[in-house]
């Protein structure tokens, strides 16, 4: 098998790929004592019938010093409005980074901690994060139909024109989606708290459809993302929900680099 070495330990869940092009661009990173080219691959020899989950990252060093990829990481993250699902804001907005300095997981040791899938900065609730997203790609993809939870305040308050079709949850097929599900959890003179459910999570998604109709999103709130809830998680806290990755068909496999294993 053989990756370039960005590849490699972007997979390895060190640092991203743009990290690595400026290590090797400043000649810190080298395998097995030799400085490594951003466009020449570095491979490894695979045995067969070997461990499936187990794979080899070729002797990498940066300044001399080995790298190991990081122990498996998944979180849990209530997102509070206003915070960007970006590592960094050129304009100085918070992002998520921000929120895991000074926290357990906030360690550079724990690799790069990436989102899955997004929330826009107005909206709040649930939000995974690991260090090794390659592993939630089957998760994440469209056909997988993973259903998304929402608590969503909208205004004027629902119609009594919409309110039959909105719980049929064929109202999103006019709005050019997949089938949308809506409950309404209460209404007063001009708002209402609506639960949606939804399985394709497109980019603005909720705010595009109850547009389509009409209304204007106040709050939006994810409460769950496939087996996984929000809970008693307060705004801008996290928990470490890495052993409950088997709940979304997510096997954490092993690294090996130079004789040590390690769990990824």
């Amino acid at each position: 098998m053989a990756h370039t070495p960005d590849r490699w330990l972007s997979k390895a869940g060190i640092a991203s790929r743009s990290e690595v092009h400026g290590w090797i661009a400043e000649g810190r990173l080298t395998c097995g004592g030799v400085r490594v080219r951003a466009d020449r691959t570095v491979g490894v020899s695979s045995v067969r019938g070997a461990d499936p989950t187990l794979q080899t990252l070729p002797p990498f060093c940066l300044d001399g010093r080995p790298l190991f990829p990081p122990p498996p990481l998944l979180l849990r993250f209530n997102k509070p409005r206003g915070v960007l699902v970006s590592l960094s804001d050129t304009e100085g907005r918070k992002v998520i980074s921000d929120c895991l300095a000074g926290t357990p997981w906030g360690d550079p040791s724990w690799g790069r901690i990436r989102p899955l899938g997004r929330l826009d900065a107005a909206s709040a609730g649930l939000l995974l994060l690991t260090n090794y997203p390659e592993r939630w790609d089957r998760f994440l993809a469209p056909e997988a139909g993973v259903r998304r939870l929402y608590r969503v305040k909208i205004r004027p308050s629902l119609s009594i024109r919409d309110r039959e079709l909105f719980l049929s949850g064929r109202a999103g097929e006019a709005a050019g989606y997949r089938r949308i599900g809506v409950e309404e959890e209460s209404s007063k003179e001009k708002s209402s708290w609506l639960r949606i459910s939804l399985v394709e999570g497109k980019n603005r998604e909720i705010r595009n459809f109850l547009a389509f109709y009409g209304y204007e999103v106040l709050h939006l709130i994810r409460q769950e993302f496939g087996p996984f809830l929000l809970g008693e998680l307060l705004p801008g806290t996290m928990a470490d929900a890495t052993d409950e990755a088997g709940k979304a068909g997510v096997v954490w496999g092993r690294w090996e680099v130079s004789g040590l294993s390690h769990r990824s």
